[in-house]
């Protein structure tokens, strides 16, 4: 499957105080990662940055949001501190600009 996904998301949206939101849209490793962040803007990109990346996957395998759930699709980060995706042939970007964070998503055949 070949794909490509881009996602926005406004951090001054995202409610840090609802745990439970957080745990449906990180992974458990994503989890313990955001819970090591110092601070609340920085907590914000994480998290904006990997709800962003999840929606910009879904877009690149034309696939709408409930398709496939947020916990079977992780982003992590590699020793350089680059993002990855745990799916095959998939590529990710992820940009942090003040209050809004971008996301893009290929796929590869």
């Amino acid at each position: 499957m070949k794909g490509i996904g881009v996602d926005i998301v406004d951090l001054d949206r995202l409610d840090l105080e609802n745990d439970y939101f957080i745990q449906r849209i990180l992974t458990k490793n994503e989890y313990k990662n955001f819970c090591t962040l110092k601070t609340v803007q920085r907590k914000k990109e994480y998290l904006g940055g990997r709800f962003a990346g999840k929606e910009a996957y879904l877009k690149a395998i034309h696939k709408g949001l409930g398709a496939v759930s947020f916990q079977d699709i992780e982003i992590l980060n590699d020793e350089e501190g680059c993002p990855y995706l745990n799916k095959k042939n998939a590529h990710i970007s992820i940009s942090h600009e003040k209050k809004y964070v971008i996301a893009f998503v290929v796929l590869e055949k």
